[in-house]
């Protein structure tokens, strides 16, 4: 069920008796190009640690504590071109404690989003100064994660000089370091004031109540984000390559791929069938033939973005075998596109896929996520998934797989 509170802001309510807890998840939506990331990661941070009424981490906890030990949540993703703030809160339903949760949730989370800690016209300078402190150390230890820090560069070489992409989702270290107080106000105010929003509630609740509870918040019309956030980017003339050196065992060969399908484009389910013939499964060319056996990789693994219109591969190796495993993944590739393809092995990865649909049904924040795609892209994802993917045939995941080149290349040694 959906509901225009106002022009860009939308109410999803998803009524079921199956679960025991109610989920309600706030997403706020703006366009890459024109947000700060860093900003709105540290800010989405500094909302959920305090406000005007619970003015620190104690107090929040002590509030959570009182709705029958609720969890609040807070972090930024994208899809696309979309750059998303998600303030998320999961409660106890109201008829297991017989409490008016719901109405209690929704005015904590309004008090989380709307009273700020604030000292005149800025955020409090305390809670800005820790909050960028504790997010600018979360992000320098992630480069710690070899398998993370490949990635990262692998994606710097991928993504265009020009490209909005170039920007990590979370910001990077320096973006916050760099952070004034007056930018994060800023941030703050533009995305109450500008961004799309999609509040999301999930679970076992009144659906008059939840409309009426909702429609009291502040939030003004503004313009929605539009049905494009799918990143596109030209097919490289040249194959970009990158190494680098760090004090590891285990080297990282990771490669990246253009692959212009995208979500719900006609082949689609083909593409998610061919990414899990690939590496997306422990049935995949890539896991059974580059490690099992060939043991040319401690890990190998694929994975897609059909927002982005990629594809990347994923392998922990022996530095010594760079030039064997390369060529290895490249020919499992290969052998896709030339409709080599063991009709057992698709059936095997179909029928997996077809597992992981029938279990996200079940799925609260599956069904959350769904929701907030159908509204950002403006496509209803259909109700037979699950035979589209059981439809499709090694004809068609061979010409999918022709679709994919490789753009960029990163060696971790």
């Amino acid at each position: 069920m959906q509901i225009d509170l106002n022009t860009g802001v939308r109410l999803h309510i998803i009524p079921s008796q199956k679960y025991t807890t109610n989920r309600i998840l706030v997403n706020f939506a703006a366009h890459q190009g024109h947000v700060n990331n860093a900003a709105r990661n540290l800010l989405v941070n500094l909302l959920i640690n305090g406000s005007q009424n619970y003015p620190d981490q104690t107090a929040v906890a002590r509030q959570l504590s009182s709705l029958y030990g609720a969890e609040l949540d807070g972090y930024v993703a994208r899809l696309g071109l979309a750059h998303n703030v998600r303030l998320s809160l999961t409660y106890v339903n109201d008829q297991i404690v017989n409490d008016s949760l719901t109405k209690k949730a929704v005015n904590f989370l309004h008090e989380v989003l709307f009273a700020p800690l604030r000292e005149g016209q800025v955020l409090s300078p305390t809670s800005w100064q820790l909050q960028r402190d504790n997010l600018a150390a979360t992000l320098t230890s992630w480069d710690d994660d070899k398998q993370y820090l490949a990635a990262k560069r692998l994606f710097n070489l991928y993504f265009s000089a020009d490209s909005v992409m170039q920007n990590p989702g979370t910001g990077t270290v320096q973006d916050v370091i760099s952070l004034s107080n007056a930018e994060l106000m800023n941030a703050y105010q533009a995305m109450l004031q500008e961004d799309q929003i999609d509040i999301i509630i999930a679970g076992n609740v009144d659906v008059e109540q939840v409309q009426k509870l909702f429609a009291d918040w502040p939030l003004q019309p503004r313009q929605p984000l539009g049905s494009e956030i799918f990143y596109r980017q030209l097919v490289l003339s040249k194959i970009r390559q990158g190494i680098g050196q760090e004090a590891i065992q285990q080297a990282k060969l990771d490669l990246a791929y253009n692959f212009p399908v995208y979500f719900l484009d006609e082949d689609y389910y083909s593409a998610v069938v061919m990414n899990g013939l690939y590496g997306a499964s422990p049935y995949s060319l890539l896991f059974n033939n580059v490690r099992e056996k060939a043991s040319l990789a401690y890990y190998a693994s694929s994975g897609y973005r059909p927002f982005g219109g990629y594809l990347f591969v994923q392998t922990g190796i022996n530095s010594n075998n760079h030039d064997q495993a390369e060529r290895l993944i490249q020919e499992q590739l290969m052998a896709m596109q030339d409709n080599d393809i063991d009709d057992v092995q698709l059936t095997r990865i179909k029928n997996g896929l077809v597992n992981g649909i029938l279990t996200s049904q079940d799925n609260q924040g599956q069904l959350m996520e769904r929701a907030v795609i159908s509204s950002l892209t403006g496509l209803t994802i259909p109700e037979n998934s699950v035979d589209r993917i059981l439809a499709v045939n090694r004809h068609q995941v061979s010409a999918v797989a022709q679709k994919v080149k490789l753009q960029a290349t990163y060696f971790l040694k």
